[in-house]
């Protein structure tokens, strides 16, 4: 065996995760660009699987692709597939197309070995009924800003999404006065705002009833956030963070020579089930992180923007991100190309668990993204960015407003400890405790 391959027990779950890639209408809704370009490797696998002279292993994968989403079939497919000699035909050519296809494709797969499908949904209504936490004083001026940008038209996955991605940023081993947390809701109306509010410590309403501008959104909250923070993370409102999330991050800051980071490598987008879990475990049992031995879902091979942290001067270096992006698709790999040329850019391999809502991106009728004819890194702003006003002829001549943050009197405190946060971390020297507890293995 090649010493470039991996070994027998990946080259195994390589041909089984493929051909769950190829099958299950979810991979697709994980990445349409990315499922799109791997394509012709992922049906490689799957053409050769069908057709293979072997036919234990035919048997066994038709059932897979059959059935892309149960765990059993997945698992029966592996263990017979480590009964054989990746070296010897027919099913050394299966295993070659697997390997070119884990080579080549930004579709990964991830089936923890304790993963359950009938798990009880986690609804909008359970979190609503969780204290929203402690707030942050509205005069403290944080050294951290978490900037969520945010849309639900329909009040479905995407509030629910944001409801416990919210409340994971309450629950933090990070003192709570060294971080702020604002959500910019962009929309026609401030649709969500009674519903947000007691969980941001500030709501800021951008209007604009076009299509979802990330990066406007994201500015409007860089500019607009009260305070004078030294270091932004830009965070996707279905991120359910660990409970030391910010320590670590924000930790990474002390290292010279840091202007900021990318907290992983694979995005994990997680399927309902997973979602479900995971949300269960970190926030209804208040347990520090959801376990990936439990999840399941489809892994965006280093894609940049669901989690970004930078520092603020660097941020407004390169006039933030690129207003000129609307819709989903080209903005994050045009913000982080433009900061790795500004700024010391590392990238980090924590787990991102990403839950689950229906899919958003979308290709032209050509097999384009949508924003493919806007010119890369051309980002250069003559006017000031993030304003609220930016749309406000469309909305028929009305005008955002800063929303303010919630009473503190709304609030009922879910924990008060604040651990030391004096301790370095850095990605050359290892990851102080407590980060060391959720990176990936071998990070």
């Amino acid at each position: 065996m090649s010493v470039l391959k991996s070994d027998r027990a990946g080259l195994a779950r390589a041909v089984a995760d493929n051909l769950v890639i190829a099958a299950d209408p979810a991979a697709r809704g994980a990445s349409v660009v990315f499922w799109k370009d791997g394509r012709p490797w992922t049906q490689a696998v799957a053409h050769a699987v069908r057709t293979t002279g072997d036919q234990q292993i035919r048997s066994l994968g038709e059932r897979l692709l059959d059935d892309p989403a149960d765990s059993r079939r997945h698992a029966a497919l592996v263990s017979l597939l480590l009964e054989r000699d990746p070296d010897e035909p027919p099913a050394a050519a299966i295993f070659e197309l697997a390997w070119a296809a884990e080579c080549n494709s930004r579709l990964g797969y991830h089936l923890g070995p304790r993963y359950a499908a009938d798990v009880a949904d986690v609804s909008l209504d359970d979190l609503r009924s969780l204290p929203p936490g402690i707030p942050l004083a509205a005069e403290q001026d944080a050294e951290v800003l978490v900037i969520v940008p945010f849309r639900d038209r329909a009040g479905g996955n995407r509030l629910r999404n944001l409801l416990a991605c919210l409340l994971a940023l309450r629950d933090q081993s990070y003192p709570r006065d060294g971080y702020r947390v604002t959500v910019v809701e962009t929309d026609g109306v401030a649709r969500w705002r009674d519903v947000i509010a007691p969980y941001a410590d500030h709501y800021l309403f951008a209007a604009n009833s076009g299509d979802f501008n990330k990066s406007w959104a994201v500015n409007v909250g860089a500019v607009h956030s009260p305070g004078h923070a030294e270091v932004i993370c830009i965070l996707d409102a279905d991120v359910l963070a660990d409970r030391d999330f910010v320590a670590r991050n924000a930790g990474r800051f002390r290292s010279p020579g840091t202007g900021g980071h990318l907290t992983y490598r694979d995005m994990f987008c997680l399927d309902p089930a997973a979602s479900s879990w995971a949300i269960g475990q970190r926030l209804l049992r208040c347990l520090p992180q959801a376990d990936p031995d439990h999840l399941r879902g489809f892994l965006l091979r280093r894609p940049p923007g669901c989690c970004v942290w930078t520092r603020t001067a660097a941020f407004h270096r390169i006039s933030g991100m690129d207003e000129r992006y609307e819709g989903w698709g080209g903005e994050d790999y045009d913000f982080a190309h433009r900061l790795d040329l500004a700024a010391p850019l590392d990238t980090y391999d924590d787990w991102l668990l990403h839950m689950h809502h229906p899919a958003s991106s979308r290709l032209t009728s050509e097999g384009h993204q949508v924003n493919a004819h806007i010119p890369s890194l051309s980002w250069q702003p003559t006017e000031p960015i993030g304003r609220l006003d930016r749309f406000a002829a469309a909305e028929g001549g009305g005008t955002a407003s800063a929303g303010e943050a919630w009473p503190r009197s709304c609030q009922i405190s879910r924990r008060t400890a604040e651990p030391d946060r004096s301790k370095p971390d850095s990605p050359r020297s290892g990851l102080a405790d407590p980060s060391a507890r959720w990176t990936r293995p071998g990070s």
